[in-house]
């Protein structure tokens, strides 16, 4: 072999090398781009971080008859990757009965695990609202979490409430406030106060009934088993939706 032929398979040799190396180079660079884009879609879609929001919202629901059932309205609704759950700041829930009547739940926060309105889990600073035919409070419920279920018009918590109607403060360990069939049930632990220009009356119970018809209240002697750990276990079941709860 001269020189010549030398040099020149010399230099074919190192264009190969070249050529190979920039291939190698382009592999690494394509599996850097693309490793980097899977990172940020599962950054994207964080169970945690909403990707899809709207500010000072407004949702109404509407029956068969194009009749408005419920309107839910606040100051922010979210939506989140990888999960059907939509979370609400500042939720305020007014629902109209068939009697003519109707009744608002407000909150701090807002959990609804399937985005379906069916059950709504609220936090902090809840506070639900019966109004009559006369657009009076008929009956108004303080406490720190329950869950509403706009279709059955029913309200529950496992948590300690207070219960103000007209003439009356009464508190208790779990209530369940049941519209349609005209009712407020405080399950453990109730005490009553009432003060009228005649009398005062105090009324203690393990559970009372309120009757929103009738406005009275009386001593349940028979008392529902577990009721309070039903709607606790309701509440566990909510919350599994969520790993993290933002209070």
């Amino acid at each position: 072999m001269n020189l010549d032929q030398y040099i020149n398979k010399f230099k074919l040799s190192k264009k190969r090398t070249l050529t190979i190396l920039a291939i190698f180079l382009v592999l690494i660079w394509l599996e850097h781009t693309i490793s980097s884009a899977v990172n940020y879609n599962k950054i994207d879609e964080s169970d945690t971080k909403t990707n899809h929001f709207m500010n000072q919202f407004v949702i109404e629901q509407t029956d068969a008859n194009g009749k408005i059932k419920w309107i839910l309205n606040g100051d922010r609704l979210e939506k989140f990757p990888n999960s059907v759950r939509s979370e609400v700041s500042n939720p305020n829930m007014h629902v109209k009965s068939d009697e003519g009547s109707s009744w608002t739940v407000t909150a701090t926060h807002a959990l609804d695990p399937d985005s379906e309105f069916n059950s709504i889990y609220l936090t902090n600073n809840v506070k639900f609202a019966k109004k009559g035919l006369t657009k009076e409070d008929e009956v108004i419920i303080t406490t720190t979490r329950a869950i509403v279920y706009p279709e059955e018009e029913k309200v529950e918590t496992d948590a300690f409430a207070i219960i103000i109607t007209p003439n009356s403060k009464t508190t208790g360990d779990g209530v369940i406030a049941n519209i349609k069939e005209g009712y407020v049930k405080i399950l453990a632990n109730a005490k009553r106060v009432a003060v009228t220009d005649m009398r005062s009356e105090n009324l203690q119970g393990e559970q009372l009934l309120y009757d929103l018809n009738k406005k009275t209240w009386m001593v349940i002697m028979k008392k529902s088993k577990n009721e309070n750990e039903q709607v606790k276990e309701r509440v566990k079941t909510i919350l599994k939706t969520k790993k993290k709860v933002n209070n």
